[in-house]
């Protein structure tokens, strides 16, 4: 384009565009030099130049998009984690919505979460009031029970908040609580409590 037939309203459209040559990008800032007028004239297109790209609709990116832009930088595209699914099947009970009931032990509460007739199992949780002293009992199968609050004596050992103890059929014991717990446990319905046989005998 001849000087003498450059027009600054045409030009400066495409400079904000950025589709100028290097010369006729000098020509303009040269009549922005010139006169300081043309400055805000300039301006004005570089504000519209800006938000052409917002007044477009978006356009939905390529599925391999991602993998190609690795491919091409020679690196390895990073292994993303599924999303996390729903669990089908799943039983929530919420803390507040555990139906505490009165145990035949006094001192005792318990919270039943899951029976399985098949498996003869129950889950649940288990308060204990300071002083309190389990019958005797025979596991019938495994017991297990991780300790939540305060502490059961169990034998020689001290069951405290955060531990586990696991239990093996046959075995027995009489636990006892000085300061009170809870615990959740998970056990079979058919256990034996001689003492409690031999108290209702009597």
């Amino acid at each position: 384009m001849d000087t003498e037939t450059r027009c600054f309203c045409e030009l400066a459209p495409l400079y904000a565009l950025d589709l100028l040559s290097d010369q006729e990008k000098a020509w303009v800032e040269q009549q922005v030099a010139d006169c300081p007028d043309l400055a805000e004239e300039l301006a004005t297109y570089q504000s519209a130049a800006t938000a052409l790209p917002y007044s477009q609709p978006p356009l939905p990116m390529a599925a391999d998009l991602k993998d190609r832009l690795f491919d091409r930088l020679g690196l390895e595209a990073p292994v993303v984690a599924p999303a996390p699914q729903a669990v089908p099947n799943a039983h929530v009970v919420r803390s507040q919505d555990l139906d505490w009931q009165p145990n035949d032990i006094p001192g005792i509460l318990i919270a039943i979460v899951h029976t399985d007739e098949v498996k003869r199992e129950i889950a649940g949780f288990l308060k204990a009031a300071p002083g309190t002293r389990y019958p005797c009992h025979r596991h019938a199968a495994t017991e297990e029970i991780f300790m939540m609050e305060g502490e059961l004596v169990v034998g020689d050992e001290v069951i405290c908040a955060g531990d586990y103890l696991h239990s093996s059929p046959g075995s027995s014991h009489a636990p006892h609580t000085p300061g009170g717990c809870q615990f959740f446990f998970r056990t079979s319905m058919d256990d034996e409590y001689p003492e409690l046989t031999v108290n209702s005998a009597n």
